[in-house]
């Protein structure tokens, strides 16, 4: 009689945490909770030094590239994109291994109600 009540229990909360695992991240990849910040980057902050006199045209052609590079890639990907994009791969990695305990959670429990 223990082994069924504790299989059943084992099962119960195997499958209640799947099943509450799929539902946060619904709720998050659907945009409907926000999701855990584990990752934050710093937005980088432009830092224009003065052109000084001594500066060759060299130094002054490779610093308008370089802003120019930094405008355009900051038009085609957002500040914020890259930490989204890994927090959102984090938040997967620990779904899928939540969802694999509880899954060995409930096949124990299983297991308690054969015997």
């Amino acid at each position: 009689m223990t082994k069924q009540l504790v299989g059943w229990i084992l099962l119960a909360v195997g499958v209640l945490t799947i099943i509450g695992g799929l539902w946060q991240t619904y709720q998050i990849f659907t945009a409907k909770a926000p999701f855990p910040e584990i990752f934050k980057l710093d937005k980088a902050q432009e830092t224009f030094l003065p052109e000084t006199p001594a500066q060759t045209q060299d130094e002054l052609a490779s610093r308008q590239i370089e802003r120019l590079l930094q405008e355009q890639l900051g038009k085609i990907i957002p500040a914020d994109t890259v930490s989204k994009l890994l927090n959102l791969t984090v938040w997967s990695i620990f779904m899928g291994i939540l969802v694999l305990a509880a899954g060995k959670i409930a096949t124990i429990g299983i297991t308690l109600l054969k015997s």
